[in-house]
């Protein structure tokens, strides 16, 4: 049988809910409207749908379940949210870290890609003025 106090507990959100709608759907702000903050899910939704705004709205979503994995983040009413388990807090944080230092690697090597493939062509191109035939 589950007392009271149980049931009072289970009333809020739930953090693995939040944490995995943040995960998904984060940058359309369903996180903050499953846990009541509807202007700022509204603004997230409607930065990410014009397109112009959208590393905004992702950058909010990433700092968003930073704090949602530590455990700070609370509901819009002020309670926190409940069933936090520690580990998979954690290994989001590390996950995240991974993919953003991945994403970073393959922007450095495809940004010197394309820098090595315009000074090669441009190379090409000067080599090929300065020599000039001879009648």
């Amino acid at each position: 049988m589950i007392d009271g106090t149980d049931l009072e507990k289970l009333k809020g959100k739930n953090w693995m809910a939040t944490l995995m709608l943040c995960w998904f759907l984060g940058s359309l702000g369903c996180h903050r409207f499953y846990t009541g903050k509807t202007y700022s899910g509204w603004a997230m939704l409607i930065m990410t749908i014009t397109g112009c705004l959208a590393p905004i709205s992702a950058i909010w979503a990433l700092i968003d379940g930073v704090i949602i994995a530590l455990g700070q983040y609370k509901h819009a009413d002020g309670d926190e949210l409940y069933e936090r388990i520690p580990w998979v807090g954690y290994t989001y944080i590390i996950v995240m870290g991974l993919i953003i230092l991945l994403s970073l690697i393959y922007i450095a090597i495809s940004m010197a890609a394309v820098a090595a493939i315009i000074h090669g062509a441009a190379g090409a191109a000067a080599g090929s003025a300065a020599v000039t035939p001879t009648p």
